[in-house]
This record gives C-alpha cells, sequence and structure tokens, in this order.
C-alpha cells in the first residue's frame, strides 16, 4: 500500500485544519526564525467522498469556503481533497493547488521575477529558490499541524474544537 493510500488522510485533514485556522483564528502563521507568512483559501476547493460510490464535490470561482454548500459537505463529514491557495510572506506571494492525499503543490505559481535581477540566469536561480521556498514553508505550516494532531489530547482538544466549528 502506497503512503498515500495509507496516510493521504492526513493530508486530506490538513487541508481542512488550515481552513479552520484561518476561519478562527486568521491566515497568519509564525514558523520561527523571524518567518511568518500568511495564508488563504482561493477560487477552488474539491472534497473527499465519504466512500467509493459518492458523488464529487467541487466548488469554483469565488470564495468557496463561503459558500452554503461548502458548509453543508463540512456538516455532513467530508474532508477538502484539494484546494487553491495563496501563501505570502513579505513581498512574495504564491499561488498554488494543494492535493490533500500526496500533499503535492499543482499549478504553482511564483512571486514575480525581480525587475532588478540582471539576466536569464539570475531570474532563473531566483525561481528556483522561490520553488523550493513553498516548499520549506507549507513543509513548516504542515509540521504545525501534525504537532497539534499527534498529541495525545487532540481529540479532548483541538479535534472537539474544530468538530464543533465543522458543524456550527
Amino acid at each position: 500500500m502506497s503512503d498515500a493510500a495509507s496516510h493521504g488522510f492526513l493530508g486530506e485533514e490538513f487541508l481542512t485544519w488550515l481552513w479552520f485556522r484561518t476561519e478562527t483564528e486568521g491566515g497568519e502563521f509564525d514558523l520561527g526564525e523571524g518567518r511568518v507568512v500568511g495564508l488563504s483559501f482561493d477560487d477552488y476547493i474539491e472534497f473527499a467522498p465519504l466512500d467509493d460510490d459518492e458523488t464529487e464535490h467541487t466548488l469554483k470561482k469565488g470564495i468557496p469556503t463561503r459558500s452554503s454548500e461548502a458548509r453543508a459537505a463540512l456538516k455532513s463529514g467530508h474532508r477538502l481533497r484539494r484546494a487553491r491557495l495563496v501563501l505570502g510572506m513579505g513581498d512574495l506571494i504564491w499561488l498554488f493547488t494543494l492535493d490533500g492525499a500526496t500533499l503535492g503543490l499543482r499549478s504553482v505559481k511564483l512571486p514575480d521575477d525581480d525587475e532588478e535581477a540582471e539576466g536569464p540566469e539570475e531570474v532563473s536561480r531566483e525561481r528556483a529558490v522561490n520553488f523550493l521556498l513553498i516548499h520549506e514553508l507549507m513543509g513548516k505550516v504542515y509540521r504545525e499541524f501534525l504537532r497539534l494532531r499527534l498529541r495525545r489530547d487532540y481529540r479532548a482538544n483541538a479535534g472537539a474544537e474544530q468538530a464543533r466549528w465543522m458543524a456550527g
């Protein structure tokens, strides 16, 4: 069994937790070392079906996390499968789709190129750095989720709080 098949639910829980966290505490994450990132949901979310026979739910355009359809999916126990996210740190902004099952970053739009870059090699180097940086930053946000999720008291505390939010 692949890791995605056996542990993919954690990535889906991570996406749902990000939604919960951005709505209840704001989208700012202190990653330490003077790094603070802002995260928000963009115009696309896809829910994982509860079983193989169920219809998939995909919401596009506008702010789908604020829609009645999204709230209904949460209330019925659905987790997010994929979501289009915006991540910002200082002047840098990334847009991307996060796949919950694999934690893969898809359709990544990197921050704008530095206008003062001296040639295509420097632009390529900067793009590579920004591509690696988004992976590092999202890895740190995921570690924050795991730190909470793997606590012995998760279900009684943070998990129960999120469940109330999902039902609300």
